[in-house]
């Protein structure tokens, strides 16, 4: 038998599965956090590629483009550094 609920209904009960979903014994009893930190520079960076402790890190590059007279240029760049 399928029942509606009421729209604030559904949302509380979105937000709470979100937040109970992301509890460290819902993910297989790892219990270790996610980190992600983003800059914005001027020129690329390098980013930590490796183990940081308990933890592995990555990092990407990504150029920022504006259109200048008509043709796309790199104006800045966002390092976006992964820990896991």
């Amino acid at each position: 038998m399928l029942k509606t609920i009421s729209k604030p209904a559904a949302l509380i009960l979105a937000l709470t599965a979100g937040v109970f979903g992301a509890l460290p014994a819902e993910a297989g009893g790892r219990g270790k956090e996610y980190f992600s930190q983003t800059y914005v520079t001027k020129q690329p960076l390098h980013g930590y590629e490796g183990r940081a402790g308990d933890y592995y890190c990555s990092y990407v590059r990504i150029p920022v483009h504006k259109m200048i007279n008509g043709r796309m240029k790199v104006v800045a760049w966002t390092l976006q550094q992964h820990c896991y």
